[in-house]
């Protein structure tokens, strides 16, 4: 056991440490890297598999895939594969190769080389072939690595998006009850509601409409200097209010 310089002028420093601290920079993601070259993206003439360049961490260890790196795929049977990207710290190779099999895709080797040395397979194109046909599998969900400041700007959309008033023209279903559609109980139960009538304004949190069993419940509020009650009811997505009058009207619902 020793101290072992790293950056410093004349050490040797080891794959094994370089690729440890490459994990932990890209917040210990496994994948291609999205957002930087080509990611790695195929395309797919006659039997051939086709891949633009673009660069791959697999527990730090880095690998850049050359623009046109192609490999082909034998029409023999029906089967689904995978073209497979290994890492092998055992023999300290990184080859690109073809694993398929009848009826699902063949499972794949994963080792945790941040422990020890193994081979960990990572797929770079899923396809489904026949003995005259092969098609690429785009919905297959490839895993990528994202650059974690372009993580933090969506989360901040996603954040403002949430915060940002929606405002909704309600459906009249009849005198004094109108529906407002497409709606969740998740964003109910974190909203405050505004409900704009002809001469008043109705403010109540989302969360009322769940207090008690049946998603439904009641609003007090004054129009033109008389009292009424509103009544809310929540089902299958869609919110219901009536009027405490048949001769009032909703023109707008906000949910904040």
């Amino acid at each position: 056991m020793a101290i072992q310089k790293i950056t410093f002028d004349g050490a040797s420093v080891s794959a094994k440490v370089d690729a440890d601290l490459y994990h932990f920079l890209l917040s210990n993601q496994v994948g291609i890297i999205r957002g930087f070259k080509n990611q790695v993206n195929h395309t797919i003439s006659s039997n051939t598999i086709t891949f633009k360049d673009g660069y791959v961490s697999v527990y730090g260890r880095l690998v850049y895939v050359e623009n046109n790196t192609q490999i082909k795929v034998t029409l023999d049977s029906s089967k689904r594969g995978f073209v497979v990207l290994g890492i092998n710290t055992s023999n300290n190779t990184a080859t690109l190769y073809l694993k398929e099999q009848a009826g699902s895709y063949p499972s794949l080797t994963t080792t945790n080389l941040l422990n020890g040395d193994g081979l960990y397979e990572l797929v770079l194109c899923a396809y489904n072939k026949t003995a005259t046909s092969i098609s690429v599998d785009n919905s297959y969900n490839k895993r990528y690595i994202t650059n974690y400041l372009d993580l933090i700007d969506q989360f901040r959309d996603e954040v403002e998006s949430d915060g940002e008033p929606m405002q909704i023209n309600p459906t009249k279903q009849s005198n004094g009850v109108y529906t407002v559609g497409n709606l969740n109980s998740y964003i109910l139960t974190r909203s405050m509601i505004s409900v704009q009538l002809t001469s008043a304004v109705v403010t109540f949190p989302g969360a009322l409409l769940f207090i008690t069993v049946g998603s439904s419940g009641s609003v007090n509020y004054r129009h033109t200097g008389a009292d009424y009650t509103l009544g809310l009811n929540y089902a299958n997505g869609t919110l219901t209010l009536s009027c405490g009058s048949t001769t009032h009207q909703i023109h707008r619902v906000y949910f904040y």
